[in-house]
């Protein structure tokens, strides 16, 4: 596989489990598309940027599961999805949207 053909999309990077995903594919040499809710909280992104080769290869994207197309551009050029996030409700209108989406 040719490093043009080791980009990779992890969605909801930021989360425990996507985390260690990221660190792992990282030290396998992959770019890694990371999306989360806000790529300026470095509150919440800290943990991803200091991880060994992130300033070389890790590319994080604002994007939110229920805004339409707001991940084609993630996942444009990626051999793989690593889809992990999950949507975040404050207030549930309808809870058969909810088990659907989920």
């Amino acid at each position: 596989m040719g490093e043009a053909e080791k980009v990779v999309c992890v969605t909801g990077a930021s989360g425990f489990i996507a985390s260690w995903l990221v660190n792992l594919l990282l030290q396998r040499g992959y770019t890694v598309n990371a999306t989360v809710r806000d790529p300026y909280d470095g509150k919440k992104t800290e943990h991803l940027v200091a991880l060994e080769g992130a300033k070389e290869r890790l590319r994080l994207f604002k994007a939110e599961l229920l805004d339409e197309g707001s991940f084609d551009p993630v996942v444009e050029g990626c051999v793989g999805v690593f889809h992990t996030a999950s949507p975040c409700y404050y207030a549930v209108k309808d809870p058969q949207v909810i088990l659907l989406l989920n």
